[in-house]
């Protein structure tokens, strides 16, 4: 099989050609249902005849509505989307169960998450376009009333014909960190293992890690040298191929700006009018979200803020000028809690009544929050939590072979790239924590952990801190320990 390649930064390269011609992989299934079919659940979301989401938690964006996914696209069950690592993933799907199925198979790509379809252990969340598909012709509205059905599925090969493998370089990206989405992946369509190799390097490919969605990134900590060469290897298969010199020298992260920085993104709000949201959600902050410095001042993050947990606490100005009650004027949030539903755009605040609010003119947030939903401008910033350092919160489960924390107030890029444990009377040894969920960091061991422990926190962009001994002998789960470091 050859798989194909082709450099896209702020832009992809759209082929009318979008037939899949998909190839039934040689792949043993579960729960068959006659040949090589297995059983799932399927529903459907969004509009009626639409896409689903805007790419939703694979970072595609509207790229779904466009050929060659031409809106055939299904949100995944957790076993689908693999906490990510399913994006791109393409099943044959049939349904027989009913009148106005039709029996014939259709093509669908993974391109979102439903989180909350657990009731089948395969469940297909599919776009309204996909789910009508299935049906007798003329009676895809029908099928739609049904809602919710039992359907055939089989993975098969991805055929993107007149595609070849696309990189859109993430907003973020740096000389020092690099992140990219990668798509139209011919074959197994997830992807195993990406890696880069800088100019002038003609042997060492550095390893980039799984980020979110179809996103992988990469910290480094002398600035990257372009023309940057990739290598991606699928996940089943583990074909591999190479783009040679694919990101130039002067490349740039994503478009989408409108301007210094400034780029468009939806905005809602939740909880109380003057409130902050929930208590901290799922990044797991809790009810520090309403005291200082976050102040209320928070957000729930769609999927391409959220990250699957990962950005948690990065920091962001947003402001409003679409509605005559906006002032114009840029407010901080921190994004402290997710909105998995929030997939209307390809970036989405959903923010605290506060924080929504004070993008009011004086005296008008009410008003502004009774517009309910906006549009509006957005841009990265450094966080700085005056007067804080960087604090964990050990993880109520956590014994001497567990250990899980919370990180927080985290100053500069917010989000963490890795967080490492040291035990007392080790001056070498670093052992890496696995991300769990939200800001928790977790680490399993064989042998009693030997405190004091010391944690060592890189952010996104490959700054690291030291927070020595931070961890006393005698910690108690559920206790907050305080560094006295910060970014």
């Amino acid at each position: 099989m050859t798989m194909n390649l082709l450099f896209g930064l702020t832009c992809f390269l759209l082929n009318l050609a979008h037939c899949f011609n998909p190839k039934k992989l040689n792949v043993s299934a579960v729960g068959t249902a006659g040949s090589d079919w297995s059983s799932a659940g399927a529903t459907w979301y969004g509009s009626p005849t639409g896409y689903g989401s805007d790419g939703g938690a694979c970072g595609y964006g509207n790229t779904v509505a466009q050929p060659p996914f031409s809106a055939m696209v299904s949100a995944g069950g957790a076993s689908l989307f693999k906490s990510g690592e399913g994006c791109g993933a393409c099943y044959q799907i049939k349904c027989t169960s009913k009148s106005a199925c039709s029996g014939n198979p259709v093509t669908v790509v993974i391109t979102d998450e439903c989180p909350g379809c657990v009731t089948e252990s395969v469940h297909f969340d599919l776009s309204g376009t996909s789910f009508g598909a299935m049906a007798i012709s003329g009676q895809d509205s029908q099928l739609r009333n049904v809602g919710v059905l039992q359907i055939l599925y089989r993975k098969v090969e991805c055929n993107y014909v007149g595609k070849t493998v696309t990189f859109k370089v993430e907003e973020g990206s740096n000389t020092n960190y690099f992140a990219a989405l990668v798509e139209y992946e011919d074959g197994d369509g997830e992807i195993g293992r990406v890696e880069l190799k800088q100019a002038l390097d003609s042997d060492t490919w550095l390893t980039m890690s799984h980020l979110w969605g179809a996103v992988w990134r990469l910290d480094v900590t002398s600035p990257l040298r372009a023309p940057l060469s990739l290598r991606v290897t699928s996940l089943d298969s583990s074909e591999t191929v190479v783009a040679s010199n694919v990101i130039p020298a002067g490349w740039k992260p994503a478009a989408g700006t409108s301007g210094s920085g400034w780029s468009s993104a939806g905005a809602t709000w939740y909880g109380s009018p003057t409130g902050y949201g929930s208590d901290g959600g799922a990044c797991g902050y809790r009810n520090d979200v309403a005291q200082a410095p976050f102040s209320s001042m928070v957000s729930a993050g769609g999927p391409s803020l959220f990250k699957s947990g990962k950005g948690c606490g990065a920091c962001y100005q947003v402001k409003c000028t679409s509605n005559s009650v906006c002032s114009g004027n840029p407010v901080t949030v921190v994004i402290t809690d997710e909105c998995p539903g929030c997939v209307t755009e390809s970036v989405h605040f959903d923010l605290s009544g506060t924080s929504f609010g004070a993008m009011a003119k004086s005296g008008q947030d009410s008003q502004l929050r009774n517009v309910g939903v906006l549009q509006i401008l957005y841009k990265k910033v450094e966080c700085n939590y005056n007067g804080e350092t960087v604090t964990f919160r050990v993880d109520e489960g956590s014994n001497t072979n567990y250990f899980a924390a919370l990180v927080e107030y985290v100053n500069g890029d917010g989000e963490i790239g890795r967080v490492e444990l040291k035990q007392a009377s080790n001056s070498d040894t670093w052992l890496t924590m696995s991300h769990s969920w939200g800001a928790v960091w977790k680490l399993d061991v064989t042998s009693p952990l030997r405190a004091p422990l010391s944690l060592r926190v890189t952010s996104v962009s490959g700054e690291t801190v030291v927070a020595s001994n931070v961890i006393p002998a005698g910690w108690k789960p559920g206790a907050k320990y305080k560094s006295n470091v910060n970014f």
